[in-house]
């Protein structure tokens, strides 16, 4: 009987967590993040303001649990794409890219996002400044799973450091998104064009390869 109540009362906090995060996440996409105040939140998911304290204790760390909601819901579709992207590497990079970019837009604003992304500076070691980094990592963790599959089908060379390629592809998303979100007039199709851009230089290189550059390069 104990253990019966004790789901119960598990049950009943995850759906008052749920509703509490859908009520800020409707909130802060109509009103805005820093206009939005607790009270709201609570009001609008029908729950006493305490309730939110008790469970979030301020408004930042609703936002981290948006944030973390965001990768859960969205790794699905990810793992899905890395599984079975384009034959082409350059096609399937710009492809992760233009997912990456329209799931976050289907989740949080901009302004969320910036203030995820300015965490690091604003906020450095917070529960948010963690949640970017995960969030960082897993996609970085798409790329390696993605790059290395092309690099065994010979795709990629043998001698590419995919760990390091990975890095450079997460850094370049990254900072377009961080351009995008600061840029109100900066459309989803122009981010994505810029990322499209950048990768392409990435996959053909810019400067020609001749053997004695080969032979300079070669570890002695």
């Amino acid at each position: 009987m104990a253990r019966k109540a004790t789901g119960l009362r598990e049950r009943n906090r995850q759906h008052r967590i749920a509703l509490i995060l859908s009520a800020a996440s409707r909130l802060f996409a109509r009103h805005g993040y820093e206009s939005t105040r607790i009270e709201e939140i609570a009001e609008a998911a029908e729950v006493a303001p305490a309730t939110v304290y008790n469970y979030f204790t301020n408004k930042a760390n609703i936002l981290t649990a948006l944030a973390a909601r965001h990768a859960y819901s969205s790794w699905a579709e990810r793992s899905s794409f890395v599984q079975s992207p384009p034959e082409d590497p350059v096609a399937a990079v710009q492809g992760f890219e233009r997912l990456l970019a329209d799931q976050a837009m289907r989740t949080l604003g901009r302004e969320c996002w910036r203030i995820i992304l300015a965490a690091p500076y604003a906020q450095p070691g917070s529960r948010l400044h963690r949640a970017g980094v995960s969030f960082g990592w897993l996609i970085e963790r798409h790329y390696r799973r993605m790059l290395r599959t092309f690099q065994e089908r010979g795709r990629i060379g043998a001698d590419v450091d995919i760990r390091a390629l990975a890095e450079l592809i997460t850094a370049i998303g990254t900072y377009h998104f961080g351009r995008f979100i600061s840029d109100e007039s900066m459309t989803l199709d122009m981010l994505k064009e810029h990322i499209e851009k950048h990768v392409l230089i990435i996959f053909l290189g810019v400067v020609p390869r001749t053997a004695g550059m080969e032979a300079e390069a070669a570890p002695p």
